[in-house]
């Protein structure tokens, strides 16, 4: 998880007086830290954002899917016209108004219209979505819809649509 190892020890290989003149003194460039994003794709790792979707996407499933614990699904309000859409309770940052908000696009992304499927299934799916979106874009840098899938997921309302 700390970069590249034998391009760091070969950085003390050479002793100054066998670098080129000029290049003897170690300057910022020697010292500077790695960008974070080619180690998480190369290590297929998941951002922090991006590890609470998945977790929190998963265990609304298992809970929609199972009704256990039911002390948490009794707090969920679940669709009279389909049954895997969840209404969303007023705003707030608690898992309860998260997980159905984040649930709610997760569904309509990978079609999701009753608790049929499997979960091992479904986790797969998700995290080789989430990796894929992460490795969108620049190599180095990160945008918002990589950090975070929310951000990615874009619901399919009509043109006249207003939310």
């Amino acid at each position: 998880m700390f970069g590249d190892r034998e391009a760091y020890l070969a950085k003390f290989e050479t002793c100054a007086r066998c670098r080129p003149f000029g290049n003897q003194a170690l300057d910022a460039e020697f010292f500077m830290n790695e960008h974070s994003k080619p180690l998480f794709n190369a290590h297929n790792l998941l951002t922090l954002y991006n590890l609470y979707n998945y977790h929190a996407s998963v265990e609304t499933l298992k809970i929609l899917k199972y009704r256990k614990p039911i002390s948490l699904y009794s707090l969920f309000t679940i669709s009279h016209r389909k049954e895997s859409l969840l209404i969303t309770p007023s705003s707030s940052h608690d898992f309860i108004h998260r997980s159905s908000t984040l649930w709610n696009l997760v569904r309509q992304k990978f079609k999701i219209f009753d608790f049929a499927g499997s979960i091992g299934t479904f986790k797969t799916q998700l995290k080789n979505f989430i990796l894929k979106t992460q490795k969108t874009g620049d190599n180095l840098t990160w945008n918002n819809s990589e950090i975070d899938i929310r951000n990615s997921i874009v619901p399919n309302y009509p043109p006249n649509f207003v939310p």
